[in-house]
């Protein structure tokens, strides 16, 4: 059951990365669908009570820095934060991988100053994180 929530939210992100890339903005229903469908995961999978809040807590503290600075969009900030609530610890090998892809993207389209989609690389990330995680 936890592999078909998976893949329903990878398919998910990807709708969300869509219209972030067309639109550079994501509707607010992305990520009430993340937190659904990560509070059903946590129903699933009951995980240890801390470990399933401190790492979204910490996700949001550290990414509200980034937004707070504008280097991250607000759907950004609340569909990872979203996706944390069920992923937990995975959540962070998402980030960084949505990361180095965000930078390798953003330096061969040479657009390091200008605002880029976030979204598409967290679709990387989450893929690399349901497959190597």
């Amino acid at each position: 059951m936890v592999v078909v929530l998976d893949v329903v939210t990878l398919g998910v992100l990807f709708f969300a990365a869509v219209e972030d890339f067309k639109k550079m903005q994501v509707r607010n229903l992305y990520p009430a669908l993340f937190l659904f469908g990560s509070l059903i995961r946590v129903a699933l999978t009951r995980p240890p009570f801390p470990m399933a809040v401190l790492s979204p807590l910490l996700l949001f503290g550290v990414l509200y820095v980034f937004w707070n600075f504008g280097g991250i969009g607000g759907a950004d900030v609340k569909i990872l934060s979203a996706m944390a609530v069920g992923d937990a610890m995975g959540i962070w090998f998402t980030l960084v991988v949505a990361c180095v892809v965000f930078i390798c993207y953003s330096l061969l389209l040479r657009k390091t100053r200008q605002p880029l989609p976030f979204i598409p690389a967290v679709v990387v990330g989450a893929l690399g994180g349901l497959l190597f995680w």
